[in-house]
């Protein structure tokens, strides 16, 4: 069954994804930081208020993964900001992540060099979302 884009269901199935995959358990290995991310509102697209994802990610486990108000994830180590509509090509592994930051479509707050260091770890947690299924907004 679909989950709605970026609500509490889809986040706890993206965690439960992250915690199954030993690929990014060894890829985080020494990672320490939050990450949050920002989906900015895209009423056109029929996402009409911008969310916050906090992920608590530690040393290759993410000990939670929430959706909230924006407002929270910008709080984190590490904040990614982008439009709804490109964190949907994100997920659906059209924009590597990393290069979407390198490029300035994703707006990084933190230190680019350790986000870069970690890039199989940020790849792999796009491989995780891509298997939580995803009803999005737009495409109802």
């Amino acid at each position: 069954m679909a989950l709605d884009a970026f609500s509490d269901d889809w986040a706890v199935a993206f965690k439960g994804e992250v915690n199954k995959s030993t690929a990014y358990r060894a890829a985080a290995k020494g990672w320490k930081w939050t990450v949050g991310l920002v989906v900015e509102a895209e009423p056109d697209k029929h996402f009409p208020e911008s969310r916050g994802i906090v992920m608590d990610l530690f040393d290759g486990d993410a000990r939670d993964i929430k959706v909230g108000p924006a407002a929270d994830a910008q709080k984190c180590d590490f904040v990614i900001t982008a439009p709804y509509t490109r964190w949907k090509e994100v997920a659906t592994k059209q924009l590597d992540a990393t290069k979407g930051m390198l490029q300035g479509k994703l707006k990084l707050k933190g230190d680019l060099p350790t986000m870069v260091r970690y890039t199989k770890a940020s790849q792999e947690l796009t491989e995780c979302t891509t298997r939580v299924p995803v009803q999005w907004p737009d495409e109802n």
